[in-house]
């Protein structure tokens, strides 16, 4: 059995978030995956630039590839300055 919202892993790192018409934007991460009522998800913060990041924010879907280049699709639910939250909108691989 598993406690509710259990922590499975934290990643850091630099990776790349992109969106479709975008250009892809270097950033770095912070991605805390758990598991919610048996579903794993994802959810952390970008660091990047503003410029870079703002027209990957105003699309629904994007995708943060890792430094050991795997991929999470995501949605970035909010933007202030450089920094950008966002949670997974797919499967969420546990590494």
């Amino acid at each position: 059995m598993y406690e509710p919202n259990e922590v499975l892993q934290t990643l850091t790192g630099r990776g790349h978030v992109s969106a479709q018409g975008c250009a892809p934007v270097r950033v770095r991460y912070r991605v805390v995956i758990e598991r919610r009522q048996g579903i794993v998800v994802a959810h952390g913060s970008l660091v990047g630039s503003h410029a870079g990041l703002r027209p990957i924010w105003l699309e629904p879907d994007s995708v943060l590839r890792l430094k050991n280049g795997r991929r999470i699709e995501i949605s970035m639910t909010d933007l202030v300055g450089d920094v950008a939250e966002f949670e997974s909108t797919g499967a969420v691989p546990v590494y």
